[in-house]
């Protein structure tokens, strides 16, 4: 077999033989693989050394920069993705709550939070909260927070919540509940409605159940809706403030429910009207309209908007008149509608010093200009005191009057009167001749304490303040002292003020003072030991202490009887002088033995005509004319 030597070499492979078996392998990559090798071991040799040099410099180098040697060796800024670099242009949110609303939140930029990946940051925020009935509340904030897990949009700087229906917030911070439709703050606030303006330091807003509340420092500015026609300048306000003036109140808290239409006012509050003050635990306004969006923004505009109706106070209420009149009581109502005022529990009325007027339940009526005072009613003026169970006064007339009824099925009740009288001293004058001309004098028979004050008992009395007259009617009952003075009616004039009203005149303002009483129709005046006097009107004289009884006189104690038309008392001494005035239908005039039982002896001329009986004499120690006698006192002498 013939040998073919491996000689033949084709590009660097292995040569094969027509029997396909390799005679030699071709080396040539294994040795430029070899090469190749030594190579990089040759490069590593020499590059590893210097790599750790560096290294160790670098080190080096770092170390002695941080004790401050060395050269300095410059930062190598490396790229970092943080929050701040990631920003979202106008990103939109949005939800749907259980009951049927909805909400959305959008932004002009957005930035996501990378330590809490449910935190977004916004910028330029503005939303919408709406409710079931598609009541509308909108959002507008500088900046803010997002919190998609927990549905809660944290709001800062130069915040506003509008509704359609006029409401308008404005706020620094805010919290907002997306879901729950809740709006709070904890920063000063100021919220404007079509009724007025509410500031606080703490802010709540509940928009699907139409409830706000305020707490701390909270100032509300209430004006009426629609002001009514000016009354007169002689018509009186009522005990507090003025109707359709604004109201400013202070409180520590308000909540107002818009679905009751109720305000309640709580904490230390002072509202103030027209000049007057209401100071009370609890203040509650009740409301026409809405303060929230009732539908769209046209028929909430059609509705008229927000009006005051009521406003009660409770919890000891007091009230002042910029006129410096006060009131007290339990609770106190006004009604703006129909222009009423009601204070009911512990009523004082105040006027003055000195001035008062007290009962169960005071209605102020603005359009009748009265005031009814009702329960055990008191009324007290320095001394004077008057007292009944039912005062109705005229705030424009000046006109009082005072009754006492009685529940139904019982006897009505009595009034009484109790005037103090100004300390005079007794008067030593002698009687005025002419008075006492041709009558008949009698001894100390009425005497008095001339500085003891006048009581009356009455069915009724009307004070007319203008014209200074007090009218008591009825079974009039006055007594002063041992002086006792019955008739039908009475009335007693006097000086300064007996009214519940004010006067700028300091004369009028000063309390009633007695000048003089005129009685009128079944008079009779007594005295202590017993003496009567009848006639048909008597007047006193208050200041002087002198009193006249006139008409048809009759004068009795006991049997004996005395006759005239005139009887003179003077209440300081007691002497009281009967006489006779002469007429055409009247002179001559006498007494019949007819009178009493016929044994009676008779003094008889154009002069008073009278009666006696010697066996009612007292004291006497013989008999003796009876022109000349007197009957235990009386002393009788005529003219001859």
């Amino acid at each position: 077999m013939a040998a073919t030597p491996d000689s033949t070499v084709t590009s660097g492979r292995a040569r094969a033989t027509g029997n396909s078996i390799v005679i030699a392998g071709d080396r040539t990559v294994s040795r430029r693989t070899a090469r190749r090798h030594s190579k990089s071991v040759q490069v590593l040799k020499i590059a590893l050394p210097f790599t750790g040099l560096a290294a160790v410099a670098i080190f080096a180098a770092t170390v002695l920069k941080s004790v401050g040697l060395g050269p300095g060796v410059p930062d190598l800024q490396m790229p970092e993705i943080v929050g701040q670099n990631l920003k979202m242009k106008n990103p939109h949110y949005e939800g749907f709550n259980a009951d049927g609303g909805h909400y959305w939140v959008k932004a002009e930029t957005a930035q996501q939070d990378l330590k809490s990946l449910t935190v977004v940051r916004l910028n330029g925020i503005t939303g919408e909260l709406t409710d079931a009935k598609k009541q509308k509340t909108n959002l507008v904030a500088t900046r803010g927070l997002y919190d998609s897990k927990a549905n809660l949009l944290e709001l800062y700087d130069s915040i506003t919540v509008s509704g359609d229906g006029g409401l308008s917030a404005n706020l620094t911070r805010a919290s907002v509940k997306t879901k729950e439709g809740i709006i709070t703050s904890d920063q000063p606030s100021t919220v404007s409605m079509d009724a007025g303006q509410i500031t606080s330091n703490q802010m709540t807003i509940r928009q699907k159940s139409k409830e706000y509340g305020f707490v701390e420092n909270v100032r509300a500015h209430l004006k009426p809706k629609d002001r009514p026609a000016a009354t007169s300048e002689a018509a009186k306000p009522l005990p507090f403030g003025k109707p359709g003036e604004p109201v400013d109140i202070a409180s520590n808290r308000l909540d107002v429910d818009d679905g009751k239409k109720t305000a309640i006012f709580s904490g230390g509050v002072v509202a103030t009207q027209a000049g007057a003050t209401l100071k009370s635990p609890e203040l509650t306004v009740t409301y026409e309209g809405a303060v929230s969006p009732q539908g769209t923004a046209a028929q909430d505009a059609a509705s008229g908007g927000t009006k005051v109706k009521q406003m009660v106070a409770r919890d000891l209420v007091v009230l002042e008149q910029a006129s410096g009149e006060t009131a007290t009581s339990r609770t106190a109502l006004f009604d703006g509608a129909s222009e009423v005022a009601v204070l009911e529990g512990e009523v004082v009325l105040t006027q003055g010093d000195d001035k008062k007027a007290a009962g169960d339940r005071a209605e102020y009526d603005q359009a009748a200009q009265t005031m009814v005072l009702t329960g055990p009613v008191i009324v007290t003026q320095g001394g004077n005191m008057l007292k009944g169970r039912r005062l109705v006064f005229n705030r424009t007339t000046g006109k009082l009057q005072l009754t006492a009824p009685a529940p139904a099925g019982t006897a009505a009740g009595r009034i009484s009167a109790h005037f103090i009288k100004p300390a005079s001293k007794p008067s030593t004058r002698e009687p005025d001749a002419d008075q006492t001309a041709n009558g008949i004098p009698f001894g100390p028979t009425f005497k008095t304490d001339p500085n003891a004050p006048y009581d009356v008992l009455a069915d009724r009395l009307d004070i007319d303040d203008a014209a200074k007259a007090a009218v008591f009617t009825g079974n009039v009952v006055a007594v002063q002292g041992d002086f006792t003075i019955r008739s039908a009616d009475l009335t007693a004039f006097y000086a300064g003020n007996a009214g519940l009203g004010t006067s700028a005149d300091p004369t009028k303002a000063a309390a009633a003072s007695l000048t003089h009483i005129q009685a009128r129709r079944k008079v009779s005046v007594l005295s202590k030991d017993g003496q009567t006097a009848t006639g048909d009107w008597a007047e006193v004289d208050v200041k002087a202490n002198v009193a006249t009884l006139g008409g048809a006189v009759v004068l009795t104690q006991g049997k004996n009887i005395v006759k005239g038309t005139k009887l003179l008392i003077d209440m300081n001494t007691g002497e009281a002088t009967i006489k006779t005035e002469p007429t055409s239908a009247d002179a001559g005039a006498m007494i019949s033995s007819s009178e009493g039982d016929g044994g009676g002896q008779i003094i008889k001329a154009d002069r008073p005509s009278a009666v006696f009986y010697p066996g009612e004499m007292i004291g006497a120690k013989k008999a003796k004319p009876a022109a000349a006698t007197g009957v235990d006192g009386w002393q009788v002498r005529s003219t001859p």
